[in-house]
Parts: structure tokens; sequence; C-alpha cells
């Protein structure tokens, strides 16, 4: 009954900036925000605890059986679209920017970001600590392992580990 009334909240809230095709599970303390923005859930959600979401002037789609685990992070400043059937694990970051830097006269400022949207497959399980990092591609039926760092695309049907990622086993359908 809770999360339904948290779901149902989150939805008055966001109103039109928030889509989904069902109510869907959030954990204690999501940080949901939505600026200039919209949102999109497939049926089957859980939102675990302490998680973060935010679009800001973007779109994230997030397709069916989706789960995301305590402390991880979906970011978008540019486009994140997420397939069917995605878990990510705990303190796993997903972000399509990098803040935009550069010294003038020695002095290190910030203005802006660099973005780069970022397109998950479907059947994906992404492992704890992994990063996704802006303008890439992960394809279709992809196990990132725990601590990865993804900064370039990623074909179907693989296993990924380290920094940088290589690919460390090729799946096939019979897997």
């Amino acid at each position: 009954m809770l999360a339904v009334l948290k779901w149902l909240t989150l939805k008055l809230f966001y109103f039109n900036s928030l889509r989904s095709k069902d109510v869907f599970f959030i954990g204690k303390r999501l940080k949901f925000f939505i600026e200039k923005g919209n949102v999109s859930i497939g049926k089957k959600a859980r939102f675990a605890d302490f998680c973060e979401v935010q679009a800001r002037n973007s779109t994230i789609t997030i397709g069916n059986n989706f789960n995301i685990n305590n402390f991880s992070r979906i970011i978008s400043f540019s486009g994140i679209s997420i397939g069917n059937n995605v878990t990510i694990a705990q303190f796993v970051s997903v972000l399509d920017h990098d803040h935009h830097y550069e010294f003038i006269e020695n002095e290190l400022k910030f203005d802006g970001y660099d973005t780069g949207k970022i397109k998950i497959g479907n059947n994906v399980w992404i492992a704890d600590k992994a990063v996704v990092l802006r303008g890439v591609t992960i394809g279709d039926n992809v196990i990132i392992a725990a601590n990865t760092v993804v900064n370039k695309n990623v074909p179907d049907n693989c296993i990924i580990a380290g920094v940088p990622f290589k690919i460390i086993k090729q799946l096939n359908s019979n897997e």
C-alpha cells in the first residue's frame, strides 16, 4: 500500500512529465527530479532504496522488467534509453554528461556540460560500481562486470570487464 502511495505522489507531482505503464516499486529516499524533461517507465519497474533519477532538459526511457538497486543513479542532460529486462546493481552510475571545463589564467573553470545520449539494450546486467559514460551504446544480452568503466560502445552478446573494459567472453543464445 505504501508503495502505491509513493508512486501516486510522484505521478501527481510530475503529472505530464512522468509516464508509467504500471505502478512501480519505490524504495525509501528515492531522489527523483525532472526539470524540463520527461521520464517514461514500462511495466514491472523497481527502484530500490536511495536511488537517484534525474532528467534535466532531456528524456529518460525505461523498458519493462527494470530493476535498479541501492545507491545507483541515472542522470541525464541529453537522453538515456534503457531496454527491457535490465538490472542495475548497487552503486552504479549512468551519466550522459561530463562537466565542461577549461583553464583560464591557470584557474580551472567549469561552464556547462558536454553530453552524449546513452542507449542500453535489452537483457543487460550492470554489476556493482560500474560506470556508464556519455555517448555509449550497450547492445543486447550484455553483462557488465563490477567496477567496469563503459567508455565506448559494447556489442551484443558479451561479458565485459575492466578499466578500460575488454570483452572477456562472447555469449550465444544457448547460454
